[in-house]
């Protein structure tokens, strides 16, 4: 029977390919008709559904109004990072719940906020930008930390270069930042950089700021952490996952319903012979072994790797994604001078056994590595880099990853200024206070 099978379909197979062969329109047309529109209508559905949504979201998009406000802090502040974990904090009451019909008939998608670090000619400057109707928002969230911190509305420094690359006097070298492993496992934090012995913090941030007072005319360095609200559910589910695989918890599949149906069937039959028959079901004492049999086995580097990813799914995150770029005129231009020291200010935060970022040279960034066409395919990289950092686009690029406040708050925050001497660093020279109430009017 199998064999009279295979001979028919193989048969009807190869006139099939005959009939293709001889009329490829009639052959496409005989298999549209016989179920090929099915695939042919998905297709057209799947086209209209993500068309429909970038066409209500570009217009919403392009109804925002966006503010770039730049911060100054005091000089003789001494606020650690903490006050800037703090301030993440605050932000995080961005987040807003979006309905079905907000996202599919208003195009309403959660505004980014984009957290800057930026060196112009070696005047570096701290900047904030977000959407016009949370500068309140935002100004309250710094205020609160810092209370003598001056806020000012500024003009864009990113339009002031050119965007097309290859350029007759500018060039540059940019990249995305990118993680090594998911997202639960976490970087080192400020915590880690506290000295041991005296105490004292010592600021990952200070050399790379550094540096990026010392550059000249002709020379800018940006430093771009875009941070966007979410409600956490995806990320808290991947890090309880994780936390199961280390604790060694078995998750046990979902049951249909018809299972469940059928097993609550046998557990009533087995009660009621159990009743009839007198036989009374011994009680089996659980040992927490029995549930988490790894658990008790964990070495003193797994149990230290379970604690910090118990952590960080304990704090507020942010959905991110990170950008550098360094760009000048071709007569100052070294790339070595920005890239090396931001290379290292971030390798500063990983772990070989936890987690790392490090800078995407295969996609997003420029790289010597590249076989075919470098030149046209570096300067394709500039190109888009350049506009999604100066739109300062959550999505273009690289995918994002969670960071929780603390980690952001490590790699991004106000300067320790009794560790950071950068001479052209950007602060106000003393504290505003009110005068004596018992000072003497003339």
């Amino acid at each position: 029977m199998f064999d009279s099978f295979f001979t028919w379909w193989t048969t009807t197979i190869n006139q099939f390919l005959d009939f293709a062969g001889n009329n490829p329109f009639g052959a496409m047309w005989f298999l549209f008709l016989h179920g090929g529109w099915i695939v042919f209508a998905w297709m057209l559905l799947y086209m209209f559904k993500w068309g429909w949504l970038y066409n209500v979201q570009s217009k919403a998009a392009a109804k925002k109004e966006w503010v770039l406000l730049r911060i100054t802090v005091p000089r003789a502040h001494e606020q650690t990072p903490k006050a800037t974990e703090n301030m993440f904090a605050y932000l995080a009451g961005a987040h807003s719940s979006i309905s079905w019909t907000d996202t599919w008939l208003r195009g309403t998608v959660q505004s980014p906020i984009a957290l800057e670090i930026v060196s112009l000619e070696g005047l570096v400057n701290y900047y904030v930008r977000a959407e016009r109707k949370m500068r309140d928002l935002v100004e309250a969230a710094i205020y609160a930390q810092y209370p003598d911190a001056e806020i000012h509305e500024a003009t864009d420094y990113a339009v002031n270069v050119p965007s097309f690359y290859p350029d007759e006097e500018w060039d540059m070298w940019g990249v995305e930042v990118i993680n090594v492993n998911p997202d639960p496992y976490p970087l080192k934090t400020y915590h880690d950089f506290v000295d041991q012995v005296s105490g004292e913090f010592k600021d990952p941030l200070a050399a790379m700021l550094e540096v990026f007072s010392r550059f000249g005319p002709g020379e800018q360095a940006w430093y771009q952490i875009i941070i966007t609200p979410t409600d956490q559910k995806e990320t808290r589910a991947r890090a309880e996952k994780v936390i199961n695989e280390l604790k060694g918890v078995k998750k046990e599949p979902k049951k249909t319903g018809v299972e469940k149906a059928i097993g609550g069937l046998f557990g009533l039959l087995r009660e009621i012979l159990g009743i009839f028959t007198g036989a009374a079901k011994p009680e089996v004492k659980k040992d927490a072994r029995q549930d988490f049999p790894k658990l008790f086995a964990l070495s003193p580097g797994e149990r230290e790797i379970l604690e910090a990813v118990e952590r960080k799914a304990g704090k507020i995150g942010f959905q991110t994604k990170m950008r550098f770029i360094y760009v000048g005129k071709k007569t100052v231009f070294q790339k070595a001078r920005a890239a090396a020291p931001f290379i290292g200010a971030i390798k500063q935060v990983n772990t070989f056994h936890m987690q790392a970022i490090k800078p995407d040279l295969k996609v997003t960034g420029m790289s010597s590595s590249i076989w075919f066409f470098k030149d046209r395919r570096n300067n394709l990289r500039k190109r888009k880099l350049i506009a999604n950092y100066r739109a300062r686009s959550n999505w273009a690029g690289r995918s994002g990853y969670n960071m929780s406040s603390e980690e952001l708050a490590t790699l991004w925050h106000f300067p320790i200024l009794t560790q950071v001497k950068a001479p052209q660093l950007q602060r106000t020279e003393a504290k505003k206070a009110e005068a004596p109430s018992n000072v003497p009017f003339a």
